[in-house]
């Protein structure tokens, strides 16, 4: 049976808790292990050579094909890519630059026959979606396949990222859709006497109620300030950027995948659909199992009977104090822990116009 990510839940929030929870410990526990390993080579760690996992068919073919996995919220940069840290490794996070970084040295490897997207994610920012569009077509003009599979959901973003592929396969029982841009819920709290659920949870209670007092210069540099409502040229100026978005977003999609603009703008709208729906739209190819996938790219590449394998990208492998912290993460993990982790996620979702699905971004950022 191949390996393969477990399916995500649907509150995307309650997975990225358990995984990011313990921000406030990675500190620690990346300063213990650089200790360690720190004191027994004279204060320098040795450095190890990225290797590449088998993991299904026969690993000693020379058909590789690379797994490169799109799963949960699309983000952009990892908050550190430059030593393979725990955050740049996290699979219920996407970081679209790192996937392209993967996807550029998986068209230049000789021993990389062909890719496959394995797709399970509500959408993101767009700038990691277009990055990781961009290792796509990196790898076609390689002339390699590559061929998308969407476990259980690709929305949103992961439409973007995706479109051109030279297939996209939906595993049986998926949503696919939701092409179009939000700007996250901008509050705005009207006559409040309370404040609570801050960053650590914490809450403020006044008898003469909360007064806020910003200090900017030029218009609309508080857009977002919960205790003003938002005015009418500042709406007008955001729906202009959205729409601006979302006509890229129906060029984009349109260029690489039989879908009707028209019809994208006047019916589907940002919809998500299921399996049939999707391929007659045009936003999918057809609905194979995980299995069913691998095998077509198999038949892509000329591979005969099991002469092929699947492989993940090479990764800097873990020392045995690295995989036992990492394990502990989700149960060091404390309520103000989860706080942090939560405005750690939402702020880059937050920060601009998002192609992922309002109610993901509902229930990641209580929006």
């Amino acid at each position: 049976m191949a390996e393969r990510p477990p399916l995500l839940p649907d509150l995307f929030r309650m997975v990225v808790k358990m995984i990011v929870g313990g921000v406030l410990v990675i500190g620690l526990v990346s300063c213990g292990v650089g200790c360690v390993a720190g004191a027994g080579a004279g204060g320098k760690t040795a450095k190890k050579e990225p290797v590449a996992k088998t993991i299904y068919g026969n690993k000693d073919s020379d058909n590789a094909i690379e797994r490169i996995d799109i799963v949960g919220p699309i983000l952009t940069h990892a908050p550190d890519e430059t030593d393979g840290g725990f955050f740049s490794s996290i699979q219920v996070l996407t970081y679209g630059y790192k996937v392209k970084e993967q996807l550029l040295k998986a068209a230049k490897d000789d021993d990389v026959k062909a890719v496959m997207l394995f797709v399970s994610t509500p959408g993101g920012t767009i700038v990691g979606s277009e990055a990781i569009h961009d290792g796509v077509l990196a790898v076609k003009e390689a002339g390699k396949p590559i061929v998308a599979h969407v476990d259980m959901m690709s929305a949103s973003g992961g439409v973007w990222s995706t479109a051109a592929a030279d297939k996209i396969f939906a595993d049986h029982g998926s949503l696919v859709g939701s092409v179009g841009v939000i700007f996250g819920n901008f509050m705005y709290y009207k006559d409040p006497v309370a404040i609570d659920g801050g960053l650590f949870r914490g809450g403020v209670t006044t008898r003469g109620g909360v007064k806020s007092t910003v200090i900017a210069a030029s218009e609309g540099k508080d857009l977002g300030n919960p205790f003003r409502p938002m005015t009418e040229r500042e709406k007008t100026l955001l729906e202009a950027s959205a729409k601006e978005f979302y006509e890229k977003f129906l060029d984009h999609v349109t260029q690489y995948r039989p879908l009707d603009r028209d019809a994208l703008v006047d019916d589907y709208g940002a919809m998500i659909f299921a399996n049939d729906a999707a391929e007659a739209r045009g936003y999918i190819d057809g609905s194979r199992t995980y299995q069913e996938s691998i095998a077509y790219i198999a038949g892509e590449i000329g591979a005969e009977g099991d002469d092929w394998k699947l492989v993940l990208p090479p990764e800097v492998p873990k020392s045995p104090l690295e995989k036992m912290f990492g394990a502990s993460l989700a149960a060091l993990s404390s309520g103000r822990m989860e706080a942090a982790q939560d405005a750690a996620v939402c702020a880059e979702l937050k920060t601009g116009p998002v192609a992922i699905t309002a109610q993901s971004l509902t229930s990641l950022c209580g929006l």
